[in-house]
């Protein structure tokens, strides 16, 4: 890119509900205000506004149009929802040509005789037998059984219905399926049978676009590029920079045999049991052909004109899909990857086996090709109680790594019913500590102000081994190599091997770019291909060193090797072999910078040495470096580093002579006054089920969870009458008939100030009714908008329906549709407590522990909730600012911030938990400390707690 974006925060924004332009422009100053860069606008399921037509451009508009005011940059997601190349279904409706295509491959082991089969339905391409040998198949008692095939019809039907006013009762068959029917001669024999399926059952659209079919993806192009282009032209390379592609792999194509003749001069047709059986002959060489022809043609058809596109039109091709080898990747212009999924508190997952799992394999490309900088779609699936500290963990390692674009998946345009479970959790404006996600914006601002002008410093490659076509023993083994490395302290990048014949070799040593390595590491891999085998021996022969590794390589002897050629990053002391500690160096000139994380969850002591003056870069505003010298003769430095802590080291001397702060440890324990700032919830989300009669009473009744019907129908197994649909000639299929159903929920209640019934939109789907005891029916029109729950919940005042003693609250539905009912919890809200056994409504507790929900009454709890605590300080310290050290009784993840004798509030998002204040703001004697405790969303969603000890979900 000719302007390369700034580093930071990308995220997607999922555009999932009925857009207004009002909303776009708040959501949109909301993410200018925490310092987001941009945005993709990635349209998924729920979004009303149908996809490239006039009323989403109209509101595409206004979003282009804010986020220029704002300063943002915007950024296009090429497909909805996902994976990329149908247009939203667009391309292959109505055009089988482009439709994709599977191999479906089966084998069978049969005794000789008569013989019948139900193959898998598709176009057969091949069915042979070979005897079986002691257990082997001899390949040269081959059998061609491909005219034994034929079609069957497989599924019977019965109508009464006809043709005549004779005979009313017909029989069909239907499902055309290959059927092989044949005699063996006596033994043992394999069956080898290959078909040409159509896809089905796809998600989102049952079949897909083949990705190996230039044709097709022209069309992607012109239904999707081309409109945007033809709608915003002059904003492409200015406000629009660039266009994501998620998640396109090829498989299979009707294209590939004909294409495989021609490469190679045989038949692959001939030859497919290699793609089944390793033991067939040269079956690494028609795998290996197979996949390096499928990356060919994948380039063709797909990256290279939608990368030439791009270019042409003035903004960056970029995205993450799995690539087959690391050069795939030198086609984008900001390659991107998809790990960082992980809570602190797991290993990281940023280092897996494949290329489109691997932050570092990504920075590499992105680096030896000559991009600006790489992407990472990451915090995918780490449900709803994902927390700054989270997040904050998981960016420094991406950073680290060498990621510049930071993609969270996703920023939800509405969390409303159903449409919260896309793969959450959102960092955004719904979660309680939004408003605090800017220190986390300007910390990725700092690291990214000292990385300027760098490069990650390796002395060793790494060869990334898709071209090798590893199993899953290989893919375990380079895993963990990766992993070694990091632990050790070992930079390494990741080649392929057009970027090995790229460098330039002398004494023993290559050069790629700024790069210089000794070591090449070749992990295993079950074909190396012969480019690379040629270049690995002239790399040799030169003086360089291969490590070349086997699947069960020896840790100990595979590090000494490493240290007798390279140098770990920095010298860390202790660190072992379980050190928790990943480091990246990185260069420039004179210039050197460290980024240390310590990705275990207990606090380490270590010494630190890199042979040369450092100093520590104050990454957080209010927590001042704290990396002390050892002693004066020596640079050697001793540092505490917190559990998930990031530190930021730089070459040279402190600025100034730092005296250590006088420590003060506060201990958030014992009884607090407790000021819930947002209402209290009871999470109504399990129910008696009933399904009703014509009379409006229960036929049969059970416990339902608020899902759709389809789902509480599944788990409750209560009867209902199904509507059958019978179609002449074909299967009869079943529907679901009209139900009436009822939903209802007891519950004590002992308070006596207002309660509000809250519900997000779209809860209730069909015609439905609630009353709340006696009182009602309350419907649509009763329900406004409400300040309870998440932004654009409704509610309804009810405190006065509610009695002392038993209440009950009954939901009436009337639908015919799978996906209606009550589908989302309902809330009661206000300033109650709540206890959960017997289940009640009582008055709130006003002191509690810290962060004893339960014992609190605030079970379900969601939003800012401020514990005052009394600090006793029989002397105050000298000096004019003090180190305070938060402790807790148990893990706690959560945002804090610190208010001392009303003081402003300080930030303690995340570890290590402490924070300096001026000394002027304690007092001699009580001092009153304000602990503020913003939330996730965990307990109001999905009544849920995440237990850090364990590392699991618990359910309230």
């Amino acid at each position: 890119m000719d302007n390369p974006m700034e580093t930071g925060f990308y995220p997607f924004w999922f555009w999932n509900d009925r857009l207004e332009a009002g909303e776009i422009r708040w959501q949109i100053r909301e993410m200018a205000a925490q310092g987001v860069r941009g945005f993709y606008v990635h349209s998924r399921q729920g979004l009303e506004q149908p996809y490239l037509s006039e009323a989403f451009f109209a509101m595409l508009d206004v979003a282009v149009d804010e986020a220029r005011a704002q300063g943002l940059t915007v950024h296009l997601y090429d497909e909805y929802p996902y994976p990329s190349g149908v247009a939203g279904g667009e391309v292959v409706l109505g055009s089988p040509e482009y439709q994709a295509t599977e191999l479906r491959q089966q084998m069978y082991e049969v005794p000789g005789g008569p013989l019948r089969l139900d193959l898998p339905r598709g176009k057969v391409l091949a069915v042979r037998a070979y005897p079986l040998r002691d257990g082997l198949v001899d390949w040269t008692g081959r059998r061609d059984l491909r005219s034994a095939v034929g079609m069957s019809l497989v599924a019977p039907s019965y109508m009464e219905t006809g043709l005549t006013r004779y005979n009313q009762k017909r029989y069909f068959a239907s499902r055309p399926t290959p059927v092989l029917e044949t005699t063996l001669p006596e033994g043992s024999w394999r069956i080898f049978a290959s078909v040409q399926a159509e896809v089905e059952n796809h998600k989102y659209w049952f079949n897909f676009v083949d990705p190996l079919n230039p044709q097709a993806i022209q069309a992607f192009l012109n239904l999707t590029h081309e409109r945007y282009f033809q709608r915003y032209a002059a904003e492409f390379g200015h406000t629009i920079r660039s266009i994501f592609t998620d998640e396109t792999h090829p498989g299979w194509s009707a294209r590939l045999p004909q294409a495989f003749q021609e490469a190679y001069g045989y038949d692959l047709l001939d030859h497919l049991e290699a793609l089944q059986d390793p033991s067939y002959p040269n079956a690494v060489r028609v795998a290996a052909d197979r996949y390096r022809l499928l990356y060919q043609m994948f380039v063709e058809a797909y990256d290279r004109p939608i990368s030439e596109w791009c270019r042409a039109h003035g903004i960056a091709y970029c995205g993450e899909k799995p690539s087959l080898r690391l050069s795939q990747l030198q086609y984008m212009d900001i390659p991107g990857c998809e790990p960082g999924h992980t809570k602190a508190g797991a290993p990281l997952d940023l280092l897996q086996a494949r290329v489109r799992g691997n932050a570092r394999a990504t920075a590499s490309a992105a680096y030896f090709y000559g991009k600006a900088g790489c992407l990472d779609e990451c915090f995918h699936s780490l449900g709803w109680s994902g927390t700054l500290q989270d997040a904050r963990f998981m960016t420094d390692a991406m950073l680290l790594l060498g990621i510049r674009y930071l993609v969270p998946h996703g920023f939800f345009y509405s969390t409303h019913a159903l449409r919260k479970h896309d793969a959450p959790p959102t960092f955004f404006f719904q979660m309680p500590y939004w408003p605090l996600f800017g220190r986390l914006s300007q910390r990725v601002e700092i690291i990214d102000r000292h990385f300027a002008g760098t490069f990650i410093d390796a002395r060793v490659l790494l060869i990334e081994p898709a071209s090798g076509m590893p199993v899953d023993a290989h893919l375990a083994a380079y895993e963990r190599m990766q992993n070694l490395m990091m632990a050790h302290q070992f930079d390494f990048m990741q080649v392929d091997t057009d970027i090995l014949q790229a460098g330039r070799v002398e004494n023993g040593t290559i050069y790629i770019r700024d790069v210089a390595a000794r070591v090449v590491v070749l992990p295993a891999m079950p074909y190396v291909e012969p480019d690379l085998a040629i270049w690995l021996d002239g790399f040799e022969q030169a003086g360089g060193h291969v490590l070349r590794c086997t699947v069960d390589f020896d840790p100990d002897l595979f590090l000494r090797e490493l240290y007798e050629y390279a140098q770990p990053g920095l010298t860390v002391t202790p660190a072992g072999q379980a050190a928790p500690l990943w480091v990246v160096r990185r260069a420039s000139g004179d210039k050197r910078v460290w980024l240390v994380l310590n990705t275990g969850s207990q606090a380490v002591e270590v010494e630190i040495e890199a042979g040369e003056a450092l100093h520590e870069v104050a990454l957080d505003e209010h927590l001042p470096p704290a990396l002390e010298p050892v002693n004066a003769g020596r640079p050697v430095y001793r540092r505490r580093i917190a559990p998930f802590e990031g530190l930021l080291l730089e070459s040279g001397p402190a600025t100034a002579n730092r005296q250590p702060l006088p420590q003060l440890s506060l201990r958030l324990a014992g009884q607090a006054r407790i000021s819930p700032r947002s209402p209290n919830l009871l999470r109504m989300a399990r129910w008696q089920f009933s399904l009703l009669d014509a009379d409006g009473l229960p036929l049969e009744t059970s416990t339902a969870l608020a899902m759709p019907l389809a789902n509480q129908l599944a788990l409750s197994k209560l009867r209902f009458a199904p509507e059958f649909v019978l179609r002449f000639g074909v299967e009869p299929e079943m529907g679901l008939p009209a139900l009436a159903v009822r939903y209802d929920y007891v519950f004590e209640n002992q308070f006596s100030g207002p309660v509000e019934l809250v519900m997000e939109p779209g809860s209730i789907v069909g015609d439905w009714q609630i009353w709340v005891n006696q009182s009602g029916p309350l419907t649509a029109a009763d329900f406004v908008s409400s300040g309870a729950h998440v932004r654009g919940s409704l509610g309804a005042p009810v405190g006065a329906a509610l009695l002392s003693g038993s209440n009950l609250i009954r939901v009436e539905v009337r639908t015919a549709q799978l996906d209606g009912g009550l589908i989302n919890p309902l809330y009661l809200a206000g300033d109650f407590g709540v206890q959960l056994t017997p289940l009640a409504l009582t008055e709130r507790p006003e002191t509690g522990r810290f962060e004893d929900y339960q014992g609190n009454g605030l079970p379900f709890y969601a939003g800012v909730l401020e514990y005052t605590f009394e600090l006793n300080l029989p002397e105050l310290p000298t000096g004019g600012q003090v180190l305070l050290n938060l402790e807790t009784e148990g893990p706690f993840s959560e945002a804090l911030e610190l208010s001392l004798n009303g003081g402003d509030f300080l930030p303690v998002l995340w570890q290590p938990r402490r924070v300096a204040l001026a000394a002027d703001q304690l007092r001699q004697g009580l001092n009153q400390v304000v602990a503020r405790v913003s939330t996730t969303l965990i307990r109001s969603f999905e009544g849920q707690w995440f237990d850090d000890e364990a590392h699991t979900y618990r359910t309230i």
